[in-house]
Parts: structure tokens; sequence; C-alpha cells
């Protein structure tokens, strides 16, 4: 107990306090059991009275309590320009529906295939450019030859020329680039840049 109230003590000599108001002495042993110091109470430097009468006159904002009232102000309150998140549930349908595609397009013959993706791709003299890191796109690089292939875009190098110097058979590198424009992680740059 004695350690306590020395450790109150000191604690209330560093608050500093005014000539004469809350000190340890006039705060007596109900202080030290509850901890605190009786202070004066400070005036506000308006008039208190006058505030109040001031805001009794104020009108109150009405409370919506009608739930189609309080539904529409919810509504109107929320941006409508915010595009809401994509659900599991609408990414699954898409790769569903990519891997159709694919798999149509895999049953052609090799020439068909060719044709087919640079129809796609076309033209060949645009210049793609990664929407993300190479290093988070994960589980999007499938293989090897995808992270090589994706290794080429720069934002310099056009279509064609990441064909050329690729290196693989041009069907594999224009499946690769195709597949990356389906899943968003290529992207064109305008003309005008």
């Amino acid at each position: 107990m004695g350690a306590e109230s020395r450790d109150l003590k000191r604690l209330l000599d560093l608050d500093e306090p005014e000539d004469g108001v809350g000190t340890f002495e006039e705060a007596g042993a109900d202080a030290v059991e509850s901890g605190t110091v009786p202070r004066e109470t400070v005036r506000p430097a308006f008039d208190v009275e006058r505030y109040a009468e001031d805001t009794i006159g104020r009108e109150r904002l009405p409370t919506i309590t009608d739930e189609a009232a309080i539904e529409e102000a919810r509504i109107a309150s929320v941006l409508m320009d915010s595009v809401p998140p994509q659900g599991r549930l609408a990414s699954a349908a898409d790769d569903v529906e990519v891997a159709v595609r694919y798999a149509e397009v895999e049953a052609l013959d090799d020439d068909q295939q060719l044709a087919f993706l640079r129809a796609r791709l076309a033209p060949m003299t645009r210049v793609p450019s990664l929407t993300r890191k190479i290093t988070e796109l994960g589980p999007l690089i499938e293989d090897p030859k995808t992270a090589y292939i994706l290794g080429f875009v720069d934002g310099l190098l056009p279509l064609e020329t990441i064909v050329e110097v690729a290196g693989l058979p041009e069907i594999d590198t224009l499946r690769i680039l195709d597949r990356a424009v389906d899943q968003y992680v290529l992207t064109f740059r305008s003309k005008g840049l």
C-alpha cells in the first residue's frame, strides 16, 4: 500500500496542478483509494445557457422509419459507378467457356488453328504489355513455356517480333499469347500513346 501511495503522489506531482487546486494533500484517503484527484470545474468560454436555449429551438432532422424509404436512402448513398466484386462462380463459368473454346480450336488441324489464332490476335503489329508484374501472375502461368513467352512481353516488342524471336513453334507461341489475352494478363497500348 505504501509503494502505491508513493507512486500515486509522484504521478500527481508530474501533472503540476494549478496552485491550490487538486493537490494530493487536499484529495485525502478517498483519492488514494479511487486513484482520482478532485479538480475544479472549468467553465467554457461561451455562454452555456444561451447555447442550450438556441439548440432547443432548432428543428430536428426526421428519422426515417419506413422500410421502403430506408432502402431507397441506402441505395441512393451507394456509388452506382462502382464495380461489384466477382464471385468464384462467375470466374468458374468463364474458365469453362474458355476451356470449351480451346478444345474446339485444338480439334482443328494446325493450319486452321494458325489462321484462327492469327485472326484473334490481329493485327500482329500491336504491342502487348503485362497487366501485372510477371511475379504476380502465379497460377496463370501454367508451364515454363508460358513464363518464357511472357518474358518477351515488355511493352516494346510487337506480337510478330515475339513470335519470331521466341524460338518455339509459331502455333505454341500464338496459343500462349491468345490465352494470356483471354485471362486479362496482356493488354495492348492504344495508338494515342
